[in-house]
C-alpha cells in the first residue's frame, strides 16, 4: 500500500514539474562589445506575448537588448557601456508577460571558473541566483588592461620559471615580486624569486588547491594579466599536485590536478587488531608510505610499507581507523628528494578480501567499509550501531516511547537521562524496549541550579564498567516545533513554598527537553489581573551579558527619553558589576524583576525573549501575548540559518530590527515570513558606539562556536580545536608578529573559552588570551586594526569602521549544513582563507599594507553610517505601538 502511495506522489511531482516554468543560464561569453548570456526556456506552454530585460545597480535601472533565437532559447546582451558603469554589483532581470522570472543555472553551465571578467581595470564575477548578478571583486587591487606574454620553463621539482616578454624590473631589481592566482572568488598570492629583470621563479605551490588558477604578475602596484602563446604546455610536479602552465580562454593559467596512483588490486586482510592493506604495484619501486587522512580533522597519519609478492603492504591498527568514527581517505606518499602525494585511482572491482568487516570498538559492533569514492580514490567509513529511540506520546506529564536495537552493543544497558543544562546534574531511568516514564515521580527540582533552566533528555548507553558508551538526544515523533509552545505541563510547590513550573517542549531538531521556571515564595502575584504599561520597557540580551544592542539602547533611552526603561541581567555574571549601581538594572529572577515583567508593555531583546523574562514566553503566562515584542538582533542576518522565522512562534515578534533594505526584503520577508510593516530598517543599536578615535595596531582573533560539539572529549578531538591551536602556534605567524611588534589577541566564543584556556600554552607566543567578560566586545573591536573570525557577525561591526576582516573557513560546508541565508561572497566581506598558510599570507599582506581596508561595498548590508541607530529604533517602536491597540484588562 505504501509503495503504491509513494508511486502516486512521485507521478504527481513529475506532473507538477512538467508545468513549472524554468529559465536557466547555459553559457556566458565575453565579446568585444560586452557580455552575452545564453538562456534556455522550458515549460512555457502559453504564448509569450511580451519580454523585457533590465539591468540595475542601486537606484539606476534601464532596459538592455535581447534576442529570441527560437521558442526555447534567447540571448541577453549586456553592453560594454553597462559593464564600465559597474561600481559594485549589477542585477539583470528577465520579465516574461510582465512577470519576473526565477533564473537558475543549467546542469551544463560551463563558464570558466578561474578567469572572472576583467574589464576597464575591474575584476568581476558572475553569479546566478534568481536573477543574473555581476559583482565587482578585489576592488582594492589595481588591474592593468594590457596582458604580458610569458613563456614557462619547468626547471625541476616544484619549480617554475616564467620569462616575461619584456624587462620589467631593470630599474628596481630589489623589489618584491609576487604572482596573484585567482579562482572564482578565491585569491592566492605566490611569492617569487627575481632571477633577472625579465625572469621570475616560483617554488611554493602549497597555497593552490585543485582546479584552474588564472595568473597575474604584481608589478609597481599593478596586476598585469599574463598570457601564453597557447602552443606549449609546461608540466612539472609539486608535492600535492601535478602542475601545468597552460593557455585557457586566452589566459595564462596553472592547472592543479591530483597525482594518481593506479592499481588494479587492493587486497584487505583482517588480522587480530589491525587490517593489512596489500597494494599491487611494481615490486622494484621504493617502498612508499600509506597515509590516512581524517576528513573531519584533516589530520594525517603515515604507516610504513613492506614488500610482498606483487607490490607492497601496510598494517593499520583498527582503532586508528575508528578515530572520530569519521570518513577516512588514503594516499600513497613517495619518499626521496622529490616526494609526491598520490591519490588512488581505482575501479570498484579492484577491492578484494576483507574490505568490509566488523570490529568491537568501545563495546559497539562497528562496521568498517573500504570503498571507491566518486573521484576514484580510496575511502573508508566506520559506522556504529544505530539506536532506535523515540518519544511517541506525551500525556498527563508522562513520556511514552521506545529504545531498542541493542544487538550491536556488548554488555551494555540503556537509560533515559534527564540532565540539567547548567550544572549537568542528572537522573537516570533504566529503559528497555517500550517504556513509560511518569515525570511526576522524578525529583526534577533537585536537578535545578537556578530558578529558570532547561533539562535535556538523552538516551545513554552504559557498559558493565559504568562508563558511558553513547549519549544521544531523543526526538519526539509528534513534534510541532514552536519556541513559545509546550506539549504538557505540571507545577508543584517545594518545601519552602516556591512554585515550580515544568513544561515539555522540543528543540528545532525535534529533540525533547523540559523547560522549568520557579516563582519564589516571596513573589506576590496579583490575582485581579493587570494591564501592560506601554511606557515600561524591559530590555536584555543573553541573561549573562550587557555588551550588545540591548545595553546600548537601554543607556540611550535613559539619557534621551522619558521611557521607564529597565535592563535585566543575572547577578553572578561578569557584566553585572559594571552596571549594578544603576537602580533600573534588575537582577534576573528577583522580586523587582517579577514586578517589572508583569507590568512591562514593551519587551526588547537581542535573542529570544526567554532571556529577559523569569517565566515561560508563551500565551497564557502572565499576559505575555499582550506585550509589544521587539527583536533587536545580535548581528546582521545573512549567514547561518537561525530559527527566528515567524512560523516558529505562536506569538511572534511585533517588530524586527534590521540594518538594510536587502536584509529586510530578501531575508526577513522572503525567508522568515514577516510582513513589511513588522520590520524596521534602523541599523543595530551598538553601531552608535563604534567610533574610532585612536589608530589601532593589534590583531583580534574572534572565532564563533560549533553547535555539533557537546562534550569536552568532542572538543579536544575536533578539527575546530586543532585548527586554532595550530594557527596560534604557527612559527611563521609568531615570527611575523614579533618582527612587527604586533600582538594577536585571542577572544574565543564564550562556550569555547574554558576549553581553550585550559588546553593551550601561550608562554612563548605573540598571542594573548582574553578571558570572557574581562573586556567589552565593542571596545575590542575599536582597539584592533585587523579582525580574524570565521562566521561571526561581529565582522559587520568591524567593516562598518572601515577596517579589514579575514575569515578562516576550514569547515564551511558543515557549518552551513542547514543552509546559508546569503551567498558567501555577499556576506563575508573581506578575504577568505581555507588553510593555515593562507591565513598567514593574508595577515602578512595586510601588515605590509599598514592594515589598509579592502575596497568593499557594504551598502547591501548596512544602510546608515551615522550614530543615530538607537533614535531610529525608538521611533520605530513608537510607531508600532500606535498601530497595535493595547489589550483590554484580562484576569490571570
Amino acid at each position: 500500500m505504501s509503495s503504491t502511495r509513494s508511486q502516486i506522489w512521485k507521478q504527481i511531482r513529475n506532473l507538477k514539474s512538467y508545468f513549472v516554468k524554468k529559465v536557466t543560464v547555459s553559457d556566458v561569453n565575453q565579446q568585444e562589445n560586452g557580455l552575452v548570456f545564453h538562456l534556455t526556456l522550458k515549460n512555457f506552454w502559453t504564448p509569450i506575448k511580451n519580454i523585457s530585460v533590465t539591468v540595475s545597480e542601486g537606484e539606476m535601472k534601464k532596459p538592455i537588448p535581447y534576442q529570441i533565437l527560437n521558442k526555447q532559447h534567447l540571448t541577453i546582451h549586456l553592453p560594454e557601456a553597462s559593464l564600465n558603469e559597474i561600481e559594485n554589483r549589477l542585477k539583470i532581470q528577465l520579465f516574461i508577460n510582465g512577470q519576473p522570472m526565477w533564473i537558475t543555472v543549467s546542469d551544463d553551465f560551463s563558464m570558466n571558473a578561474a578567469s572572472g571578467i576583467l574589464l576597464g581595470g575591474k575584476y568581476m564575477m558572475t553569479r546566478v541566483d534568481r536573477s543574473i548578478l555581476l559583482y565587482r571583486k578585489f576592488g582594492e587591487l589595481k588591474f592593468h588592461a594590457d596582458s604580458l606574454p610569458v613563456t614557462g620553463h619547468a626547471s625541476g621539482y616544484s619549480r617554475l620559471v616564467l620569462k616575461i616578454g619584456k624587462p620589467l624590473f631593470s630599474d628596481s631589481p630589489d623589489q618584491s615580486v609576487q604572482v596573484y592566482a585567482f579562482q572564482n572568488h578565491k585569491l592566492r598570492i605566490l611569492d617569487c624569486l627575481l632571477v633577472s629583470d625579465d625572469c621570475i621563479e616560483i617554488t611554493d605551490f602549497t597555497a593552490l588547491s585543485l582546479g584552474t588558477w588564472r595568473l597575474f604578475l604584481q608589478c609597481r602596484g599593478m596586476l598585469h594579466p599574463l598570457e601564453t602563446d597557447g602552443i606549449r604546455k609546461t608540466e612539472f610536479n609539486s608535492f600535492n599536485h601535478a602542475v601545468a602552465l597552460m593557455n585557457q580562454y586566452g589566459y595564462a593559467c596553472l592547472s592543479m590536478s591530483a597525482h594518481l596512483f593506479k592499481t588494479d588490486s587492493l587486497l584487505f586482510k583482517l588480522s587480530n587488531d589491525s587490517i593489512q592493506v596489500k597494494v599491487s604495484s611494481d615490486p622494484k619501486k621504493v617502498h612508499p608510505l600509506l597515509q590516512v587522512e581524517d576528513t573531519m580533522t584533516q589530520q594525517t597519519s603515515d604507516y610504513p610499507t613492506h614488500q610482498w609478492n606483487n607490490g607492497f603492504a601496510a598494517n593499520i591498527p583498527i582503532k586508528d581507523l575508528a578515530a572520530n568514527f569519521s570518513i577516512k581517505r588514503f594516499f600513497i606518499v613517495s619518499g626521496g628528494k622529490t616526494p609526491i602525494k598520490q591519490q588512488f585511482s581505482l575501479e570498484r572491482k579492484a577491492l578484494s578480501g576483507d574490505f568490509a568487516f566488523e570490529y568491537v570498538i568501545d563495546c559497539q559492533q562497528t562496521r568498517f567499509h573500504f570503498y571507491v569514492r566518486k573521484d576514484g580514490s580510496l575511502g573508508l567509513t566506520a559506522k556504529r550501531p544505530d539506536i532506535r529511540k523515540r518519544i511517541t506520546a506525551i500525556s498527563d506529564f508522562k513520556l511514552s516511547g521506545y529504545v531498542g536495537n541493542f544487538l550491536g552493543f556488548t554488555n551494555c544497558k540503556a537509560y533515559l537521562l534527564f540532565q540539567e543544562r547548567e550544572s549537568l546534574q542528572w537522573i537516570r531511568v533504566p529503559v528497555d524496549g517500550n517504556f513509560e516514564v511518569d515525570l511526576k515521580q522524578l525529583d526534577l527540582t533537585s536537578l535545578k541550579s537556578r530558578d529558570k533552566t532547561i533539562i535535556d533528555l538523552f538516551v545513554e548507553i552504559i557498559n558493565s564498567d559504568g562508563q558511558t558508551v553513547r549519549k544521544e538526544k531523543i526526538r519526539y515523533s509528534k513534534s510541532d516545533y514552536h519556541k513559545d509552545n509546550y506539549y504538557d505541563s505540571h507545577f508543584l510547590h517545594d518545601s519552602e513554598g516556591n512554585l515550580h513550573y515544568y513544561l515539555v517542549t522540543t528543540t528545532p531538531f525535534n529533540n525533547t527537553k523540559i523547560e522549568t521556571f520557579a516563582v519564589p515564595a516571596n513573589i506576590e502575584l496579583n490575582d485581579e489581573g493587570a494591564i501592560k504599561d506601554r511606557n515600561i520597557w524591559l530590555i536584555g540580551e543573553r541573561t549573562d551579558t550587557a555588551q550588545d544592542n540591548g545595553i546600548v539602547l537601554y543607556h540611550w533611552l535613559r539619557e534621551n527619553t522619558d521611557i521607564e526603561a529597565y535592563y535585566v541581567i543575572e547577578k553572578d555574571s561578569k557584566d553585572y558589576k559594571n552596571i549594578s549601581d544603576d537602580p533600573n538594572v534588575l537582577e534576573f529572577g528577583s522580586q523587582e524583576h517579577y514586578d517589572i515583567s508583569l507590568k512591562a508593555g514593551v519587551l526588547l531583546g537581542t535573542h529570544d525573549l526567554e532571556n529577559i523574562l523569569p517565566f515561560k514566553t508563551a500565551r497564557g503566562f502572565f499576559h505575555y501575548e499582550d506585550t509589544y515584542k521587539v527583536f533587536l538582533q545580535h548581528g546582521v542576518l545573512g549567514r547561518k540559518n537561525v530559527e527566528y522565522h515567524k512560523k516558529f512562534y505562536d506569538v511572534p515578534f511585533d517588530l524586527f530590527i534590521v540594518s538594510s533594505d536587502e536584509e529586510k526584503e530578501e531575508i526577513v520577508m522572503e525567508e522568515m515570513g514577516y510582513a513589511s510593516g513588522e520590520i524596521a530598517v534602523t541599523g543595530l543599536a551598538r553601531f552608535d558606539r563604534l567610533v574610532q578615535n585612536e589608530p589601532p595596531k593589534d590583531i583580534l582573533l574572534m572565532p564563533t562556536w560549533r553547535d555539533w560539539i557537546n562534550t569536552d572529549q568532542q572538543f579536544l578531538e575536533s578539527e575546530y580545536f586543532s585548527r586554532y591551536v595550530n594557527f596560534i602556534n604557527n612559527p611563521d605567524l609568531n615570527n611575523l608578529l614579533r618582527e612587527h611588534n604586533i600582538r594577536l589577541n585571542f577572544y574565543p566564543h564564550y562556550r569555547a573559552q574554558d576549553f581553550f584556556e585550559r588546553n593551550i600554552n601561550l608562554e612563548h607566543s605573540q598571542v594573548n588570551f582574553i578571558p570572557f567578560g574581562s573586556r567589552k566586545v565593542q571596545d575590542l573591536l575599536i582597539e584592533h586594526a585587523l579582525l580574524i573570525t570565521d562566521y561571526s557577525t561581529v565582522s559587520f561591526d568591524f567593516i562598518k569602521m572601515k577596517k579589514p576582516v579575514i575569515y578562516y573557513h576550514f569547515d564551511d560546508e558543515r557549518f552551513f549544513r542547514k543552509g546559508i541565508l546569503r551567498p558567501i561572497e555577499d556576506t563575508f566581506i573581506g578575504r577568505i582563507a581555507q588553510s593555515e598558510q593562507e591565513m598567514v599570507d593574508l595577515i602578512k599582506d595586510r601588515i605590509d599594507h599598514h592594515f589598509e581596508n579592502y575596497d568593499v561595498d557594504i551598502s547591501g548590508v548596512i544602510k546608515y553610517h551615522n550614530q543615530r541607530n538607537c533614535e531610529r529604533i525608538y521611533h520605530a517602536v513608537l510607531k508600532g505601538l500606535e498601530q497595535k491597540p493595547a489589550a483590554a484588562i484580562q484576569h490571570y
